[in-house]
């Protein structure tokens, strides 16, 4: 039995590791002749697809844009220089109701100035009569003095030229007040001498009212005013009004839009404000609109708050190129493609809008891209939408 033990593990143990060894070196062998060999592939590259614009250089109309509240250009109070019981107001003398120039809309009642003017009437005639009586007295009294002092001067107060005096002066006293009864008797019809809206009316038939007491707003309907926040550079491009040299403002167009639809009425710049505002240091420019310029059927909505847009023209630049503001990227560069990469150009901007560029200096048929990209580098490659 030692014997068998012993024979184990110096022969059958040594024979059997020699074994799996080269069982383990045969299979592996095997595996390696027989593996199927891995397929080649080809790296796609990545070539985003774009959208481009082609240029073209030529004649640029430059129209400087912004938008507004509409304003009425004159605002003001209804106010009655005298008071009184009121007679007669106008029909349309109620928020949003209209009136021609020199229609009356507001009537006092007139009996007391009636009578004050017939008053100073007379008043006038006695002055008149105290000035010829007293000029006849001192024509008496200086023939008197002449034929009893023959050479001698006139005393002033034998003459009576200090009577005289006054009675002139008393004269001119009851024209001015006859003149005050006639504006006072004028004024108790209240009228605009414009055409108009009325924004408010605190008056009606019956109502005592005050002198110089307001009894509503009004606003004329025959001009309106646009004030426009513009960049201080862009006054540039803006002709304003010069009176001493004929020179009239740029011509400008107002869009008004009204439910689903747009209309345009053409305008004009009339001046621009005095100072820059204080937080944004805008300059505001002012457009003004004729109502006669206003559709007819238009004219009851045009109506100030409604807030526009304007675009007021320019002059014309001869060679330049309009390119949609969304092609300019940060730090004033173009991406352009050439022979399908992707290039960076650095253009001449001659003007910006809010949807425009104006450029010089590049060449017809430049491919610029409108698209926006994640990652960009120069000279990768690109795809541009339409191209086979």
């Amino acid at each position: 039995m030692q014997a068998l033990v012993k024979s184990y593990h110096w022969v059958i143990q040594p024979l059997l590791v020699i074994f799996i060894l080269v069982f383990g070196f045969v299979g592996a062998m095997g595996f390696t002749m027989f593996k199927e060999e891995p397929r080649e592939t080809t790296r796609a590259s990545y070539s985003p697809l774009v959208q481009v614009v082609n240029t073209e250089a030529g004649a640029q109309q430059i129209r400087v844009t912004g938008n507004g509240t509409l304003q009425a250009r004159t605002r003001i109070n209804i106010v009655p220089q005298v008071g009184g019981r009121v007679t007669y107001i106008h029909p349309d003398l109620r928020a949003g109701g209209a009136f021609k120039a020199d229609d009356v809309l507001i009537a006092i009642e007139a009996i007391d100035y009636q009578l004050a003017l017939t008053q100073r009437e007379a008043d006038v005639a006695a002055a008149q009569t105290t000035l010829v009586l007293e000029t006849a007295e001192a024509q008496a009294a200086r023939e008197e003095w002449r034929a009893l002092n023959p050479g001698k001067p006139l005393p002033t107060l034998v003459g009576r030229q200090p009577q005289i005096t006054e009675a002139e002066a008393e004269l001119k006293a009851a024209k001015a007040r006859l003149e005050q009864a006639r504006l006072d008797l004028q004024r108790t019809e209240l009228r605009m001498p414009f055409d108009g809206r009325v924004v408010t009316a605190t008056v009606d038939i019956g109502e005592v009212v005050a002198a110089n007491q307001s009894v509503g707003v009004v606003y004329s309907s025959e001009r309106f005013e646009i004030p426009i926040p513009l960049e201080i550079d862009q006054l540039a491009w803006i002709d304003l009004p010069d009176q001493a040299s004929g020179r009239e403002g740029s011509r400008a167009r107002v869009q008004v839009r009204i439910g689903d639809r747009e209309h345009t009425i053409p305008a004009r710049v009339i001046r621009v404000e005095s100072e820059l505002e204080s937080l944004s240091r805008f300059a505001r420019v002012v457009v003004g609109l004729e109502a006669g310029d206003i559709p007819a059927a238009l004219r009851q909505k045009v109506i100030p708050g409604l807030f526009v847009d304007v675009s007021i023209a320019s002059r014309e630049l001869q060679e330049v190129t309009a390119l949609p503001r969304v092609t300019l990227r940060q730090g004033g560069l173009l991406w352009i493609v050439e022979d399908g990469q992707l290039r960076y150009l650095q253009p001449d901007i001659v003007y910006r809008s809010a949807k425009e560029i104006f450029v010089r200096d590049i060449a017809p048929g430049t491919r610029v891209v409108m698209s926006g990209l994640d990652v960009v580098t120069e000279g990768m490659r690109v795809q541009i939408a339409g191209d086979s």
